[in-house]
């Protein structure tokens, strides 16, 4: 039905000020303002009506998205809970444990967890729910990794180059977390004997496309290794989940060793 703005007169901007200044509460997700209505048979009448059953439509869908934000706050919250009391269990596990060999697995293990664990908490606390700060989270993971080896008397830095406006959601996050945690892993387990370097993470971006590179300025590679035949889990996983995110790893040992994961 078409309105008649014709009928409207002069004297009615009062009003259709008013009905405007609801409308405009609304744009601020303020939904108890409501239009007056008279009773007169006026066309702000019938206007003032459909602005009140939008009011009540858009809150009813603002609270329903609260609702809906607040329980996957709380699932990703229960995960996040859940891998710690897994990672906590490996931990118990690995007390009492002499074979270093076994304690290896158990702390690999616990950090691959933990890498994970690191998302659900992130988002979580996040305002946006299907986005993660990738900076942030590359830096907090560092140090948790760094922490599960325990060396006390190591001088190993982290050097970081990633924008603070990239932003990755979880079905990236997860791949690209349990990447980094097996880079960083092998560089603090083989890279420095002496304990002592220096391990970089830098993140290049054009459009759409991603370059994630992990390198360090240890001892590198053996001469002879090959990816085929001398590939441990670490370097398989990596390989494997750089494949999730449809992309491609190449590895190489230059003063040290360079993981470049385009995506």
């Amino acid at each position: 039905m078409e309105i008649d703005f014709s009928r409207i007169s002069l004297s009615d901007n009062t009003r259709a000020n008013e009905i405007l200044e609801v409308i405009l509460s609304f744009a601020r997700q303020d939904f108890d303002k409501k239009v007056k209505i008279i009773g007169d048979d006026n066309l702000l009448d019938g206007i003032g009506s459909g602005v009140n059953m939008l009011g009540e439509e858009l809150q009813h869908s603002t609270i329903s998205l609260k609702e809906k934000e607040q329980l996957l706050k709380e699932i990703h919250h229960r995960v996040k809970n859940n891998m710690q009391i897994i990672s906590s269990l490996l931990s118990l596990q690995s007390d009492g444990v002499e074979d270093e060999k076994v304690l290896s697995l158990l702390r690999e293990s616990r950090n691959r967890i933990n890498s994970m664990a690191l998302v659900h908490e992130m988002l979580y606390k996040s305002h946006n729910l299907s986005q993660i700060a990738l900076k942030e989270y590359i830096e907090s993971l560092s140090v948790t990794v760094r922490r599960s080896y325990a060396l006390p008397d190591s001088v190993i830095e982290f050097c970081y180059d990633i924008g603070d406006d990239i932003y990755f959601d979880i079905d990236k996050m997860i791949p690209i977390g349990l990447i980094l945690n097996e880079a960083i892993s092998n560089s603090l387990k083989y890279a420095f004997p002496d304990k002592k370097g220096c391990i970089n993470i830098s993140l290049e971006s054009k459009e759409t496309k991603y370059t994630l590179i992990i390198s360090d300025n240890g001892t590198g590679l053996r001469e002879d290794f090959d990816v085929e035949l001398h590939s441990h889990l670490g370097i398989q996983l990596i390989h494997m989940l750089t494949e999730q995110l449809d992309g491609k790893v190449t590895l190489e040992s230059k003063a040290g060793v360079n993981y470049s994961i385009c995506f």
